[in-house]
C-alpha cells in the first residue's frame, strides 16, 4: 500500500490525557463510524458515519506530538472500517516510536487473514465484539469473550500490559470537549445502561 499522509481519517475525538483504556496515560483517538452497532453499547454516538469530523495523517501526528506522551489508544467506532486509512496513520506513528494499542470488534483470525499489514504495525490489540450478555470484572474488556494480544517484541510493554490485563478496577474518565462531556473507559455491564451513549 502506497504512503499518502494526506489521507483523511474520520473521527470522533482526540483526547489527551486519557487514563483509561490502557495503562499509563495516553492519548486516545476515536474513529468514526461502526457498522456492528453492538447492543447496549455506550459509543453509539461514533456509529454513524456521517458524523464527527475529517483530519489528515499529518494533521494528526502533528496536533499529538504536542502532548509529550508515546502511549496512543485508538478505538471508535471500527477503526478498521477504514482500513487504508487506518494503516496510514499507524504507519506515521510507528515512525515516531508511538505505543499503540487498538481496539476493533472484528476477531483476529479475521483481521490476521485481511489486515495483516496493519496488525504488524500494532503493540497490543483487543478484538471481539461487545456482548451484554457477557459480565466481566477485567478493566481492559467490555465483555468476557474479548480478548488481548501482545505483538510487541519489547520486554517492557509486555511486562506492562500483562500486569494490566489482571486488574479489576474498572474506572470512567468524565471529560469536557468541545463543549461536549464525553464519558471514557469502559463500565460494568450492570451499569451500561446509565451510561450508555458515551456523551452527554
Amino acid at each position: 500500500m502506497e504512503l499518502n499522509f494526506q489521507k483523511t481519517v474520520k473521527l470522533n475525538l482526540i483526547y489527551y490525557p486519557l487514563s483509561t483504556l490502557g495503562p499509563e496515560e495516553r492519548i486516545g483517538i476515536w474513529f468514526q463510524g461502526c457498522s456492528f452497532k453492538c447492543t447496549a453499547c455506550m459509543s453509539r454516538h461514533t456509529w454513524n458515519y456521517n458524523d464527527g469530523y475529517k483530519e489528515s495523517v499529518s494533521k494528526i501526528v502533528k496536533d499529538i506530538r504536542k502532548y509529550n506522551c508515546k502511549n496512543i489508544t485508538i478505538s471508535g467506532g471500527e477503526p478498521f472500517e477504514q482500513a487504508e486509512e487506518l494503516y496510514q496513520l499507524l504507519c506515521r506513528l510507528k515512525k515516531e516510536n508511538y505505543e499503540i494499542l487498538i481496539y476493533s470488534g472484528y476477531e483476529y483470525k479475521y483481521l490476521n487473514y485481511h489486515h495483516s499489514k496493519i496488525l504488524d504495525l500494532v503493540d497490543i490489540l483487543i478484538d471481539g465484539l461487545f456482548q451484554v450478555n457477557q459480565e466481566t470484572n477485567k478493566q481492559y474488556k467490555g465483555s468476557s469473550n474479548q480478548k488481548m494480544y501482545i505483538f510487541s517484541s519489547n520486554q517492557y510493554i509486555i511486562k506492562k500490559y500483562n500486569k494490566w490485563k489482571n486488574e479489576t478496577n474498572k474506572k470512567l474518565q468524565i471529560v469536557n470537549k468541545n463543549d461536549k462531556l464525553y464519558i471514557l473507559g469502559i463500565p460494568e455491564i450492570k451499569d451500561t445502561r446509565s451510561v450508555i451513549g458515551g456523551v452527554i
